[in-house]
């Protein structure tokens, strides 16, 4: 079912409860008062009666009747004088002998004075009304009967009424109801037409809303995925085409060596560094098709969180490293704090291996680089400092660019993919974290990872 039918269809049901519980309330009401107004009416009429009636008790029972059948005339109702035990004295009808007991709800209720309203067979509606009174001699009460179809017509005829108006309102309130439903659901249902014109060829959400609510908030959530969705398009075109340019290079290298080694077998010297040049190539584009497929691996694994402490991470770096520094007489040195924390160790890893491979890369022989560790409040600050060729400010927008190499970085070092970099930055991004750079042309750069501690 649509949400504008739930909505037409809950706030008519609400309507629909509300009317019949105002109903239910207005009328009881309104039969209380009612009830209240023919009471009050028949205990004053009893009680001017019994101003007469009390002088007649208990000793003059004809005088009794006679003045019962004299006001029952007047006021067309039967009336009945009871003694203290609920038996009749005197009856204005004369159908009830003396001493007849009766058994009416009325009597049953000790103490009770007032009006008790019932249906019955042979009347329809009567009224009951019970007056006790007190005499010198004896205690007894005054049983008044009569006709209530009139109070029940007033009722029946007020919650006609009422029907009919909440009826009137009920149509009202649909037709209401409907358009403020179809209003309500109005901006969701141009979410999805909108969103329905959305192909893989044509990427592109625009809609004005002024109010400021959940729904200003999913239109704004909307376009902001499809502006994503485009840049990584946009990004996925630029990588494959990066990529194939990238690939392309070493391979067609690799060609030209494959094609000229037949003429250059007889000159062993110039073989061999064919050969060598095309295990280079080899290499390089063997590295290059390893982190291709680990950028994309990155985002579809799960972290592995283990606890990992400085000790480990300088262990590791050393095993790395230490080989590859001494043969360029860079002096690596260690500044951590001994401390542990929690991160994905393989991940983690490979991204400090990669800052630490540039920089030693970029750095120039009996340099030092420095790798630090502390914690600073909640975060660890994990930070590379070399004292190489620094990055200059036209290339450092784009350093986290796969393949993105600077002119300097390349005239400096043919090595490397330029793909290291946009690893860090998805390992830093998948542990919530940031990156800070700090760098001076010719003068070195330092890279902070600035990762929660938890």
């Amino acid at each position: 079912m649509r949400l504008q039918s739930q909505l037409w269809l809950l706030f008519s049901g609400l309507f629909l409860i509300v009317g019949f519980t105002v109903y239910m309330f207005v009328s009881t009401m309104y039969e209380q008062r009612i009830k209240e107004g023919y009471e009050q009416l028949s205990m004053t009429q009893g009680a001017s009666i019994l101003d007469q009636l009390k002088s007649t008790y208990p000793h003059s029972q004809n005088r009794s009747i006679g003045y019962l059948r004299r006001y029952s005339e007047q006021l067309e109702i039967r009336l009945i004088m009871l003694d203290d035990d609920n038996t009749v004295y005197a009856d204005s009808f004369q159908q009830l002998e003396e001493g007849t007991a009766l058994n009416l709800a009325i009597l049953n209720k000790n103490n009770f004075s007032g009006s008790y309203f019932t249906e019955t067979d042979s009347f329809g509606y009567v009224q009951y009304t019970l007056i006790p009174f007190e005499t010198i001699h004896r205690d007894g009460s005054l049983l008044m009967i009569q006709e209530a179809n009139e109070l029940y017509g007033e009722l029946t005829t007020f919650r006609s009424w009422m029907v009919q108006t909440l009826m009137i309102a009920l149509i009202f309130f649909f037709v209401i109801s409907y358009f403020v439903s179809n209003w309500f659901t109005r901006p969701i249902r141009q979410i999805i037409s909108r969103m329905k014109k959305i192909t893989p060829h044509t990427r592109a959400f625009s809609m004005k809303y002024r109010s400021r609510d959940e729904i200003k908030e999913l239109i704004d959530a909307t376009q902001n995925m499809v502006e994503e969705l485009n840049r990584y398009d946009e990004r996925q075109r630029r990588f494959l085409s990066t990529s194939s340019h990238e690939l392309k290079t070493p391979l067609t290298t690799m060609q030209f060596i494959i094609e000229n080694l037949p003429y250059v077998r007889e000159n062993q010297e110039l073989h061999h560094e064919f050969l060598q040049d095309l295990t280079f190539q080899v290499k390089k584009m063997k590295e290059m098709v390893g982190q291709l497929l680990q950028i994309n691996r990155i985002w579809d694994q799960k972290l592995q969180r283990e606890l990992i402490n400085s000790e480990d991470i300088q262990e590791y770096l050393l095993q790395s490293f230490q080989q590859i520094s001494l043969e360029k007489g860079i002096t690596i040195v260690f500044e951590l704090e001994q401390i542990e924390f929690v991160v994905d160790r393989a991940l983690f890893l490979h991204g400090i291996e990669n800052l630490l491979s540039n920089a030693i890369r970029y750095s120039a022989e009996e340099k030092t680089v420095i790798v630090r560790i502390k914690r600073n409040n909640d975060q660890m600050k994990i930070s590379v400092c070399d004292h190489g060729i620094g990055i200059s400010s036209e290339d450092l927008p784009h350093i986290f660019e796969p393949f993105y190499r600077s002119n300097d970085a390349t005239a400096w070092n043919q090595e490397g993919t330029g793909l290291g970099l946009a690893i860090v930055k998805q390992m830093v991004e998948l542990h919530k974290g940031t990156i800070q750079i700090d760098t001076v042309q010719n003068e070195g750069t330092c890279f902070h990872l600035i990762l929660p501690d938890s």
